[in-house]
């Protein structure tokens, strides 16, 4: 009888060999067994496999009782609903389960991703039946339903000994008696062996249980932080991206955004030489005309001459006007001098339909110029396409802080309609935004209203 938990604790400390991976991984493993029940990912991972177990045991039962009825109605065609709640709650029972081995171990966990549902109804059956990472899910459930009961009975069994080990102390000095007055099938202590004892051997009971309650302790401390690591790894392995499949991911993301990125600043390197050449170059070259020709006249038509300069005058000011217009395309100086929330008012001031700028940014918060200049831009071409095409009485511009993001969004009342079309200026302004690893959205419902939002990451525009 003895053997068999003898032998448990042995397996579950070769477990708890591959227990927590932390900062103190360098401490070695003897320091960081001894002080295991005072770290708090003892307790979290405690708590984390107690939680696991109920979640786990409403999710096998929710699972099979979805899936028994989806194949029993299966021949009458209303089992398919049951058998898409089942794979659709398997995918929920993921998420939860990703976030809960993060209570342990906060370092965050990708996850699969999973095929879009798509418009058409073979694109949304391909997504729900064909799609292996929902299934990934499903089958998860069926895995992680005895692994959990296992965790749980052996960290019960573990913290349920460790407390009446401990105890035993406390009731000895109470009541006299080591068992405090248990029953099993009777009282413990109307045993002879148990009875025939005197204080001195009631206290030598009492000094081993402590001892062993002390060493078993940290067996326990360690052991639940071992088992919680290991199921992470099953967490990691069925539910989430690994990381050479991210890092494939990630390569091929930055590839299409430079690509596009390239794509951007070709066909603005054209739209800044063609209005170059075609405004500010032609009155430069029509003012060195009028000014040779008034320097022929100025002695012999005093009058003609002067009217050739003021005509120069004038083509000076236009074209500086271009080149300021240019500029102000390329990179503007409020931008620059001030930051994203007075530029946008300034184009908010220069729109033609009534617009509002609405920001919870601190007053005198600067961003990272690429980030200040792809938000700039977003807004710029939004509300470009507001007064041209949206027919819209009214425009809001919003800007604020999601954790290590800032997000711009340009709303109108208008009729709605806008897509993001392979030629269109958002699709350029997209590829700006996925440069920086941010994401562009358009929300244009027929009949309206209209949301453009970008979300830029500004840690990685800043290299962090």
């Amino acid at each position: 009888m003895i053997g068999v938990p003898l032998l448990l604790l042995g397996l579950l400390l070769v477990l708890a060999a591959f227990g927590p991976r932390d900062q103190e991984r360098e401490r070695g493993l003897t320091d960081r067994f001894i002080r295991s029940p005072l770290h708090p990912a003892t307790w979290h991972a405690t708590a984390a496999i107690v939680a696991g177990f109920w979640v786990e045991l409403f999710a096998f039962f929710l699972l099979i009782s979805l899936l028994s009825a989806g194949i029993s109605l299966l021949f009458i065609g209303v089992g398919i609903a049951f058998v898409v709640l089942a794979i659709e709650g398997a995918r929920l029972i993921a998420r939860v389960e990703r976030r809960r081995v993060t209570i342990a171990d906060p370092r965050p966990l990708v996850a699969h991703p999973y095929r879009p549902y798509g418009s058409s109804l073979r694109e949304l059956f391909q997504a729900l039946f064909l799609d292996l990472n929902r299934w990934r899910d499903v089958g998860y459930v069926f895995i992680a339903f005895p692994l959990t009961v296992l965790e749980f009975a052996a960290v019960l069994l573990l913290w349920a000994a460790v407390l009446v080990l401990l105890s035993v102390p406390v009731w000895t000095l109470l009541t006299g008696d080591p068992t405090g007055g248990l029953e099993l099938g009777g009282r413990l202590a109307d045993i002879p062996a148990l009875a025939s004892l005197g204080p001195v051997d009631e206290a030598v009971i009492a000094l081993g249980s402590l001892l062993v309650g002390l060493l078993l302790l940290p067996v326990a401390s360690f052991a639940a932080q071992g088992l919680m690591a290991l199921h992470r790894a099953v967490v990691a392995g069925l539910l989430c991206d690994s990381r050479t499949a991210a890092l494939e991911q990630r390569v091929q993301t930055l590839e299409v955004s430079r690509k596009a990125v390239m794509e951007v600043e070709a066909s603005e390197l054209r739209r800044i030489e063609r209005d170059l050449h075609d405004g500010a170059q032609q009155r430069l070259v029509m003012l060195t005309i009028n000014l040779g020709l008034a320097a022929e006249k100025v002695d012999d038509d005093p009058r003609a001459a002067k009217g050739l300069v003021v005509e120069a005058r004038d083509q000076a000011r236009q074209a500086l006007a271009e080149i300021r217009d240019l500029v102000r395309g390329i990179a503007p100086s409020i931008l620059m001098d001030r930051g994203l929330v007075p530029a946008l008012a300034a184009l908010a001031g220069r729109s033609p339909v009534p617009t509002v700028v609405l920001s919870s940014l601190p007053p005198g918060d600067r961003l990272p110029d690429s980030v200040d200049r792809a938000a700039y831009f977003v807004v710029a071409e939004a509300l470009a396409n507001v007064a041209k095409h949206s027919e819209a009485s009214r425009c809001e511009i919003h800007v604020r802080r999601e954790g290590w993001s800032v997000v711009v969004e340009v709303r109108d009342d208008g009729r709605g309609g806008a897509r993001l079309l392979p030629a269109g200026g958002l699709t350029g302004l997209a590829g700006r935004v996925e440069a920086l690893d941010g994401q562009l959205t358009v929300s244009s419902p027929e009949g309206g209203p209209t949301v453009v939002q970008a979300q830029i990451p500004v840690a990685a525009a800043t290299g962090a």
